[in-house]
């Protein structure tokens, strides 16, 4: 059954599956969906096996690839912190120079707890007849695993207009190969710092207002230290930028986002990154250290640069 609507619970839909049970959730392909499928970012024409996560284009489709805060407002207010990018003159000797730092300013907010992203994936599947299908999952019929289930279909439904539960068997063969698609590499080059400041611009430009200045401080922050190679996230990963440093087993995974976090990982091989899920780069068994976007930045990115890692080639 094709369901053309946003869902509050997909129990709604999985009365023919037994407790337990594992079922797909997506999109049989038609004509119709041709160039919403080539904007998500899939080959033309499909490959079957190719996996990304979707861009964050509608409140389930951010949910998934970059999580949401539950605010607690039955909670005192608390003391948090915003970023901001002052500049102000400078007196030096005889003249003025324009100085820019970035500050922590003190704010009130309500509490709140950060749920990580659900970071579901839409692989390209195929039909025994050979028709091609986009899918999400496997899922299983369990109370556990009701909210990614419900919040993938409601995703389905942002990009492709419609979703259908589907048969596990829809899902790729184990023996078809992978392809995550969900970098750009920038090319190397002998200056790659330079080559990539254009497309890092526009991922600036996608942040709001004053934190584009924070972001930027950052970026050029990171890029002082030489970065080796650099790629640009795509779809679901857009907010995100690697800077690799092999020669010391490092790569800096850096967010467009203020009062965020950079990530540290500790991965020489780009191949293992550009190939992991979202869930996987952020959790805490994927990244050597976790820096917060706070006033000890500069600091703590110093420190982590300066110290190669154990995977160092």
């Amino acid at each position: 059954m094709i369901i053309e609507r946003k869902t509050r619970d997909i129990n709604r839909y999985l009365s023919h599956l037994p407790e337990g049970k594992k079922y797909n959730l997506g999109v049989r392909v038609s004509p119709e969906h041709a160039r919403r499928v080539e904007a998500l970012g899939f080959s033309s024409p499909l490959v079957v096996g190719e996996r990304l996560l979707p861009p964050a284009r509608g409140a389930a489709s951010r949910r998934n690839a970059n999580g949401f805060d539950i605010v607690h407002r039955d909670q005192p207010k608390e003391t948090a912190y915003r970023q901001i990018s002052w500049t102000y003159n400078q007196r030096h000797g005889k003249r003025e120079v324009e100085v820019t730092e970035v500050k922590d300013v003190p704010y009130f907010r309500y509490p709140r707890t950060k749920v990580p992203p659900y970071s579901i994936e839409f692989v390209v599947s195929a039909d025994p007849g050979g028709a091609h299908c986009i899918v999400a999952g496997p899922f299983k019929r369990t109370d556990t695993q009701n909210a990614a289930a419900t919040n993938t279909a409601n995703m389905l439904f942002e990009q492709f207009g419609s979703f259908e539960v589907l048969d596990t068997s829809l899902s790729p063969s184990v023996d078809v190969p992978v392809r995550r698609l969900n970098w750009k590499l920038m090319p190397a080059g002998k200056n790659p710092w330079k080559s990539a400041w254009p497309s890092l611009e526009t991922v600036i430009e996608k942040g709001r207002g004053k934190s584009r200045e924070v972001v930027a401080a950052r970026f050029k922050e990171v890029g002082r230290y030489h970065p080796e190679f650099i790629a640009i996230g795509l779809g679901g990963f857009d907010d995100y930028v690697v800077f690799g440093f092999p020669s010391i087993g490092i790569c800096v995974l850096e967010s467009r986002f203020t009062n965020n976090a950079t990530y540290v990982l500790a991965h020489a091989n780009w191949e293992v990154i550009s190939q992991m899920t979202k869930a996987e780069i952020l959790s805490e068994s994927a990244h050597e250290d976790r820096l917060i976007h706070d006033r000890n930045w500069f600091d703590a990115l110093a420190a982590s640069l300066a110290r190669p890692s154990a995977n160092a080639a």
